[in-house]
């Protein structure tokens, strides 16, 4: 039998010296190494690994995406702005480039901009809820509300019980006045999140438009459970109190927004003493 040759001599050798991660490709090895960190929540970790990742190989997608969701979990939103463009550069037809960089963008307010790219990235992934939400989000911001009813109803064909869509869907029809079909599209989202504080009071909400002050109360309450430092929702419970003859609770709740409001809105605080001084009198 031939004597192997000096290169592969070399290769043998090696093999029986050398780790088998040093003949990994050394991107993959840190992204993997990244994902590690992320999923145990050492996000610092995470996104050195990352950026050792990107490093390695500057086209190594999936890096500069999970990098992007990085610096959005932690508020550096113009970093993660950068970031998702560059996956959409690297893979125009990736929906995900297109759905994170409209997310971000919607959170800096420029929902104009998000508008033109949750486009592209609903076109891209149709089933894709989340950014089919956030572009009805975006028209919304922008005053187009019946152009976001027509798209979260599409978005419901192929997701019809998520709460998400059914609370936005609700939210836009209340900005068309149609409080009576947004409490019901929220009776269906509520059926998926029981006791959810954020859909409770916006059922409460359209309640109260169409002074159903009563059925409205019992939402409020819920609500406010979630999210007691809600001065919003404390005076509108306290008119709904009010309306509904309970003065203790009325004044109580009054009470509880001019806690709330009172270093921040000197104007909104002494028309609610007024409020309160008025009440207090027809006791």
């Amino acid at each position: 039998m031939r004597a192997p040759t000096r290169a592969v001599t070399f290769w043998i050798l090696a093999a029986t010296i050398l780790p088998a991660h040093a003949f990994a490709d050394e991107a993959e090895a840190h992204y993997r190494m990244c994902m590690a960190h992320k999923k145990s929540g050492k996000v610092n970790d995470a996104e050195r690994e990352c950026q050792i990742a990107i490093v390695a190989r500057p086209t190594h997608a999936a890096a500069h995406y999970t990098l992007a969701t990085l610096q959005r979990q932690q508020g550096r939103l113009d970093q993660a702005l950068a970031s998702f463009r560059k996956v959409r550069e690297l893979e125009p037809l990736n929906a995900l480039g297109w759905a994170g960089e409209g997310a971000v963008l919607l959170r800096l307010d420029k929902s104009e901009q998000a508008i033109i790219v949750l486009r592209q990235a609903v076109a891209l992934d149709p089933k894709d809820s989340v950014s089919a939400s956030n572009l009805g989000n975006a028209l919304r911001k922008q005053g187009r509300p019946d152009e976001a009813v027509e798209l979260y109803r599409k978005a419901l064909e192929k997701d019809k019980d998520n709460p998400e869509l059914l609370n936005n869907l609700a939210v836009a029809l209340r900005a068309q006045n149609k409080n009576d079909e947004a409490i019901k599209m929220l009776s269906r989202a509520l059926a998926k999140r029981p006791n959810d504080p954020a859909l409770s009071g916006n059922v409460a909400k359209a309640l109260r438009a169409e002074k159903r002050y009563g059925d409205a109360i019992a939402y409020y309450e819920v609500a406010l459970k979630g999210n007691a430092k809600d001065p919003g929702l404390w005076f509108d419970v306290a008119y709904c109190y009010e309306q509904t003859g309970q003065k203790e609770k009325a004044l109580d709740a009054y009470r509880h927004h001019l806690a709330l409001v009172r270093a921040t809105d000197p104007r909104g605080a002494a028309h609610v003493q007024e409020v309160i001084e008025k009440l207090e009198a027809t006791k």
